[in-house]
């Protein structure tokens, strides 16, 4: 399962559609990823996470 912690229970991953739970460990490392990459880029001179 993809956690989404606004939720409070399995990712969404777009409005109406399906939760993200019941997946294989390589399905949700994949969703898992695809999430991380759309999130916005840092703004100005903040450090990123590595």
């Amino acid at each position: 399962m993809v956690y989404d912690r606004d939720l409070k229970g399995p990712a969404q991953l777009e409005k109406g559609g399906r939760f993200a739970e019941k997946l294989t460990k390589e399905q949700a490392e994949r969703i898992k990823q695809a999430l991380t990459d759309a999130l916005p880029a840092p703004a100005g001179n903040a450090r990123a996470w590595p």
